[in-house]
This record gives structure tokens, C-alpha cells and sequence, in this order.
């Protein structure tokens, strides 16, 4: 195996553990959101993980300029929404079943560049669309019934603005450093979501072992160290094996729901869930013809 090859490999089991880690974040969070509001959880995560960017990557941060910082409102606003209703939907659904909407958002991904370009999506397109939207159907509605659940619909919500944050990464993010806007992004979800909780929601006494543990791992491990890590370890890969690897993320959360939270998932889910994954799969390797 030569060097570029053992370092690809390296960088796509790198990004394995950040797969595993945000699939994990999705029990941690829903076990923390007993004890403290969405929002007042998302700004504390989001401004202690500009902090640990801050001092990991202060140089870059000296490098901002407006136009980086104009950049970084707009992605942090699509960044905002994913964060919000995916995690006021933890408060309604599993951890399992967000793991696996939140995954749509790459299956949206095609559809929303064929809005912009304004031309009708391509037959491939389509094609993962509806297997995405009969997993959907099958992981969320209940046997019988015709509607969303109240907390699937929020995480799908979110899926939207995640992935409205990739479309529009890929056209702003190679125009501005690649830390340097990360950090406003960071910064504004957590200056917006602490403000919204302080006026929403009341403030705890004193954190609870499970929102203190929530803040730490997601602050510092699934926001800061991770986009760090995705940021570096891209130089090594490319797009698509990296997207491939995060596919697996809805399969970790799943996992994690299983043993932590003793969540199981019933044949109907799990085909869906199945026809989740199998669409994100397709959209991805489908990338660059869809």
C-alpha cells in the first residue's frame, strides 16, 4: 500500500469515529433534554465549541473578513435551522428515528440544485427521492395512519436546513478559510440559540450530570473536534468516499439508541430505515451525474 493510499485509509476510518460520535450525540442529547431547553442547550454547545475552536484555531480566526463573515451568517442561519428542529424533535421522537430523517437531508441535496439550476431533476434523482420518501412513510407513520409524527416532522424540518447548509458550503465555503467561517457559523447558532432560550426558556438552577455530559461531549467532541477533523483529514479523501463514511452515522445512532436507551425499532422502521439508508447511498455514489 503506498503512502497516499495509507493516508486515504486512515482519513476514511478517521471519519468513521466522527460518524460514530454524531451518531452517539443523538441519545446523549435526547437524554439531556429532560433536564435543560433545546435552545438554551444548543447556545451553550455551539458558543463553548467556538471557544475550543477559538483557541485551537485562533490564527485563522485572526484572518476573518466581512465578506467571510456575511458568508458564515447565511450558512450558520441553514446551520441554525438543522440544529433547532432536529433537536426540539429529540424532545417528541427517538433518537433512532431522527438519526435516520436527519440522513434525507443528503437525498435533498440533488433536488435542491436542480431548484437553483431551475431545470427538472433527473430520472436518478427522482428515483432516490422516492425510496427516500417510502422509507420515511414507513419509518415514521404508524400502521394505519397517514401522517408524520409531530417529532419526525420537526427532525425532517431540520433535514431541510441541513441540507440547504451543504448546497450552499459548496458554493461560499471554498471562497473564505475553511476554519474561519466554520467559526462564524458556529458562533452565530449559539449567540441566536442562547438569546432564544433566555427569553423562552427557563434557565436551570444547577446542570444535571446528563446536560453537563451532553454539553461537554457535543461542545467539544461533535462540534469543535469534529469539524476540525472533517476540515483537515479532507485533504487526504475526497467528497465522496467522506459522505459514503457519514453515511453510517444514522446506523450508529441507532445503535447507540438501542444500548443506551433501549429503543428498538420494529419491522416496518426497519425497512424504512433500510430504504433511508439504501437513498442515501445512491444519492451520494449518484453525486456528480445527478
Amino acid at each position: 500500500m503506498d503512502r497516499k493510499t495509507s493516508m486515504r485509509t486512515q482519513a476514511d476510518l478517521s471519519m468513521l469515529v466522527v460518524a460514530f460520535i454524531w451518531g452517539a450525540a443523538f441519545v446523549v442529547v435526547k437524554n439531556a433534554l429532560a433536564d435543560i431547553g433545546p435552545f438554551l442547550f444548543l447556545g451553550i454547545r455551539f458558543t463553548l465549541a467556538w471557544l475550543v475552536l477559538a483557541a485551537l484555531s485562533y490564527r485563522d480566526m485572526l484572518t476573518i473578513k466581512l465578506s467571510t463573515i456575511k458568508a458564515g451568517w447565511l450558512l450558520g442561519f441553514f446551520l441554525f435551522i438543522g440544529y433547532a428542529f432536529q433537536t426540539l424533535g429529540l424532545k417528541y421522537t427517538t433518537s433512532s428515528n431522527a438519526g435516520f430523517i436527519t440522513g434525507v437531508s443528503v437525498v435533498l441535496v440533488p433536488v435542491i440544485y436542480a431548484l437553483l439550476n431551475r431545470r427538472m431533476p433527473p430520472a436518478r434523482t427522482v428515483l432516490v427521492v422516492f425510496l427516500a420518501a417510502v422509507g420515511l412513510f414507513l419509518l415514521s407513520v404508524p400502521w394505519g395512519s397517514f401522517g408524520l409524527s409531530y417529532g419526525d416532522f420537526l427532525v425532517l424540518i431540520g433535514a431541510f436546513g441541513f441540507a440547504l447548509h451543504i448546497v450552499y458550503v459548496d458554493i461560499h465555503s471554498h471562497q473564505h478559510n475553511a476554519i474561519a467561517i466554520t467559526g462564524i457559523q458556529v458562533l452565530f447558532v449559539g449567540l441566536v440559540c442562547l438569546g432564544l432560550g433566555l427569553l423562552l426558556e427557563p434557565v436551570p438552577v444547577r446542570l444535571t450530570y446528563n446536560a453537563a455530559f451532553a454539553l461537554i461531549f457535543t461542545a467539544v467532541f461533535a462540534t469543535a473536534l469534529a469539524f476540525l477533523a472533517q476540515n483537515y483529514l479532507q485533504q487526504f479523501s475526497n467528497p465522496t468516499d467522506f459522505a459514503i463514511v457519514l453515511a453510517s452515522e444514522p446506523v450508529f445512532a441507532a445503535l447507540a439508541g438501542y444500548l443506551w436507551a433501549g429503543e428498538r425499532l420494529s419491522d416496518q422502521a426497519l425497512a424504512g430505515a433500510g430504504l433511508i439508508l439504501a437513498a442515501m447511498l445512491l444519492a451520494i455514489v449518484l453525486k456528480k451525474r445527478v
